[in-house]
C-alpha cells in the first residue's frame, strides 16, 4: 500500500468520488485480506461444537454482536497498517457515543479527518435489515463514507487453529455517505404510503416523519433500510454529480451481489448436507442459474411448475429448490411425467429436512 496515497486519503485532500474509489479498490481489499487470515479469524471462531442460537430473536443478537466485532477489527487492522507504514501522527478511533459515524480518523491533537459508518450484513440473512437513517443535515459531504461489510460463517481451520466455523468477509462496499443519503431521501420522499390522508412525509430536526390517515409519527419501518435505499431506473433523481453517479453504480451492484452471495452460500451448504457428490452448476438456456449435486438442484428464481420441470429434466434432477430473494423456498419433486410441490414459502432452515423426508 502506498504511504503517500494513504495519507492523502485519510486527510481528505481528494474529491469524494476519488476517495470512494481508492478505498474500494485499494484500501479495503487489503484490510479484508488481513481480516480473513486465520491469525485474525481465530478470535471469532466457534470451537469444539459450540453453537450459536437458531431462533430468530437471538440470531439477530448474534448478528448485531458480529457487526460490532467486525467494526472493531477493521479499526485494529487499520491502525496496524498505519504503524507498518510509519504513520504516527494519525490513528483510527471509535465514536463512543451511539451516533453517526462509527469510526473516525483523528490526528494526535484530536482533529477529525475521514469518518466512516460501518454496516455489517450476513450473506444468508433472509432480511438484511441494517439501516442508514442518519439525516442528511448530520452528514459532512467532504469527509463521511458508509462502509458495508458482507460476511458469513465459514470453515477453514487448520492444525494450528482448529475452529469449526469462523466469520469470513466476502466483500466490502464503499459509499459516499452524503450521496447515498440523497438517493435515499429522493426515493423515500417520492414513495409515500397510500394512506397519508391530509398529511405529508418528510423530516423534522431529529428524524424522518411519516403520516397515516393524517396522524404524524416517527418513521420506524422502511426509511433507511440498506437494501431499499434506491431503485434502478426510478423516475425522480437528485442532481447528478460524479460522486452521486459513482455512489449509484456501487449501490446497484451491491443490491444484486448481496442476494447472489447469500444464495450461493445457502445452496452449497445444503447440497453438501444432502449429497456427497461434487457440486456443479444448474444450466438453463446455456446460462448457469444455480447449483446441483447428485439429483438435487437449487436455483434463485420463482417459477411455475412447467419451467421447474423443464429445468429439472434438462439437468437430470429429481428435486429442484426454487428460492426467492429472501431465500424462501418452493421445493419440487420431479417424477416421470409429473411434478409435485413438496413445500412452498419455506424457510431455509427447514429445506434439508423436507427433502430428506421425501
Amino acid at each position: 500500500m502506498n504511504k503517500e496515497e494513504l495519507i492523502e486519503i485519510l486527510h481528505v485532500t481528494e474529491t469524494p468520488d476519488k476517495i470512494a474509489k481508492w478505498l474500494r479498490k485499494q484500501y479495503f481489499p487489503e484490510v479484508m485480506n488481513r481480516y480473513n487470515l486465520e491469525t485474525s479469524r481465530k478470535r471469532f471462531g466457534l470451537y469444539r461444537n459450540e453453537r450459536i442460537p437458531s431462533n430468530e430473536r437471538n440470531l439477530t443478537d448474534v448478528r448485531t454482536r458480529m457487526g460490532v466485532l467486525i467494526e472493531f477489527e477493521l479499526a485494529r487492522l487499520s491502525n496496524e497498517i498505519l504503524l507498518e507504514l510509519g504513520i504516527e501522527d494519525v490513528f483510527w478511533s471509535y465514536v463512543v457515543a451511539n451516533r453517526f459515524p462509527d469510526l473516525e480518523i483523528r490526528e494526535n491533537n484530536g482533529n477529525r479527518l475521514l469518518r466512516l459508518e460501518i454496516k455489517c450484513l450476513q450473506c444468508i440473512a433472509e432480511e438484511k435489515s441494517a439501516n442508514f437513517d442518519t439525516l442528511i443535515k448530520d452528514i459532512n459531504p467532504n469527509t463521511d463514507f458508509v462502509i458495508v461489510c458482507l460476511w458469513d460463517w465459514d470453515n477453514g481451520g487448520n492444525d494450528n487453529y482448529q475452529w469449526d466455523l469462523a466469520p469470513k468477509l466476502f466483500k466490502i462496499y464503499v459509499f459516499h455517505a452524503y450521496s447515498l443519503a440523497q438517493l435515499r431521501d429522493t426515493y423515500w420522499l417520492n414513495k409515500p404510503p397510500a394512506n397519508l390522508g391530509t398529511g405529508y412525509q418528510g423530516f423534522d430536526i431529529r428524524y424522518a416523519v411519516t403520516c397515516a390517515d393524517g396522524t404524524f409519527s416517527k418513521e420506524q419501518g422502511n426509511y433507511g433500510k440498506l437494501t431499499r435505499i434506491w431503485k434502478e431506473g426510478f423516475k425522480y433523481r437528485p442532481v447528478e454529480t460524479h460522486t452521486l453517479l459513482d455512489t449509484e453504480a456501487e449501490y446497484i451492484k451491491f443490491q444484486k451481489e448481496i442476494i447472489k452471495a447469500g444464495f450461493e452460500i445457502l445452496a452449497k451448504k445444503q447440497l453438501s448436507e444432502l449429497c456427497c457428490e461434487e457440486i456443479s452448476y444448474v444450466v438453463y438456456k446455456e446460462q448457469n442459474i444455480g447449483y446441483a449435486a447428485g439429483k438435487v438442484g437449487y436455483v434463485m428464481e420463482t417459477m411455475r411448475k412447467p419451467k421447474a420441470q423443464e429445468i429439472a429434466l434438462q439437468n437430470r434432477l429429481s428435486i429442484l429448490v426454487s428460492m426467492t430473494e429472501k431465500y424462501r423456498s418452493t421445493i419440487y419433486k420431479i417424477q416421470p411425467g409429473s411434478i409435485d410441490e413438496l413445500a412452498k414459502n419455506e424457510k431455509p432452515k427447514n429445506v434439508v429436512e423436507i427433502i430428506n423426508r421425501s
